[in-house]
């Protein structure tokens, strides 16, 4: 075999082109572009911050023992993104060895997006209502979820990323007192401590005091009763 530098540079790769390269065992094999770019992708082992992979199994080929799947009972092989409303999560990405439970913790309250990795275009964006560990299979945690948009479908044995939906996180909240009242108590589940801006009925902007109780619930305290909107963001 002559020396490597022997031969000529191609500077328009192809995904079918071919590299030299060894197995484990020391087998010597070729390798696609296509195919390793393929592997980077599923497994995102170039550590692309925030991108976790899972491949998508249905009731017939998960198990509690598959580590880097997300699932969800069903006996077909599709599952359209818009009828998703929990799905399951292994604790590790596919081919991934550490927990990401904690991370879990950011989907809270907030958007994500699950996108074919082969095709974007097929995808679901979803705000994430609640994340609980199965209590039997405690590698894997169920994100409850409401569907917001997307393309497509979820298909069997097909490799997904999950993210942190990407320019919507930053939301706001309106919050309407319709009988007049000094204490305005509100729930808006926004995971932040709001700044908050108040109109009354009659039309001007209300001063009052404003308590955070926690990052998903304040309430408004006025001199006397009163009605109107408040706007948190």
């Amino acid at each position: 075999m002559a020396r490597i530098s022997s031969y000529g540079v191609d500077s328009t790769p192809l995904n079918s082109d071919k590299m030299l390269g060894t197995n484990p065992d020391g087998t010597v094999k070729n390798f696609t572009i296509g195919d390793i770019a393929k592997h980077y992708s599923y497994t995102n082992a170039i550590g692309i911050t925030g991108q976790i992979t899972y491949v998508f199994l249905n009731t017939a080929d998960w198990s509690p023992s598959t580590a880097g799947s997300m699932h969800i009972a069903l006996s077909g092989t599709t599952k359209a993104f818009s009828t998703v409303t929990t799905i399951k999560l292994s604790k590790f990405q596919y081919s991934g060895i550490n927990s990401l439970a904690n991370f879990y913790a950011e989907f809270a309250n907030k958007d994500i997006l699950i996108a074919d990795i082969e095709n974007q275009n097929n995808y679901g964006v979803y705000t994430c209502t609640a994340i609980t560990q199965d209590s039997t299979n405690t590698d894997f945690y169920d994100l409850t979820l409401t569907y917001r948009s997307g393309n497509g479908n979820l298909v069997n044995d097909y490799n997904y990323t999950v993210v942190l939906f990407a320019g919507a996180q930053d939301k706001d909240f309106t919050f309407t007192q319709s009988n007049g009242s000094a204490t305005w108590t509100i729930a808006h589940n926004l995971n932040k401590f709001p700044s908050v801006m108040i109109k009354l009925s009659s039309g001007v902007e209300g001063i009052a005091d404003v308590t955070h109780q926690d990052k998903n619930n304040l309430t408004i305290s006025f001199r006397v009763a009163e009605s109107g909107t408040a706007h948190l963001n």
